[in-house]
């Protein structure tokens, strides 16, 4: 429910975004999209392949592009799954969804 709602947002916003029910969806439509993706917003604990291990492996698709993860842990419990990257960032749940918009934009932005 919160990733419908937080999709239609960003829509109406103008983003065009590209929705995935798990991580292995995900996965694959990093490699579909492979180059046209500005940024992946993704929650830390998914059923099957979580927040990181998609990031690990979706990287060859995504270039450098900034990643933010969403999660109602703490940043620390995850941090060390993420020590080699960059351009990644954090907003803790409860989600409140003005914030994830202002978020995307300033990420998008190099704010």
């Amino acid at each position: 429910a919160v990733r419908v709602i937080a999709a239609k947002l960003l829509r109406q916003r103008g983003y065009e975004v590209i929705e995935a029910e798990d991580g292995e969806q995900a996965l694959e439509l990093a490699e579909e999209w492979a180059g046209q993706i500005d940024m992946m917003v993704s929650d830390v604990i998914m059923p099957g392949l979580d927040g990181p291990s998609l990031l690990k492996k979706a990287r060859p698709f995504l270039g450098d592009i900034p990643v933010m993860f969403i999660s109602g842990y703490a940043e620390s419990d995850f941090s060390d799954l993420l020590q080699d990257e960059v351009g990644v960032s954090f907003l803790p749940k409860p989600l409140d969804i003005k914030s994830l918009a202002e978020r995307v934009k300033q990420q998008l932005h190099g704010e």
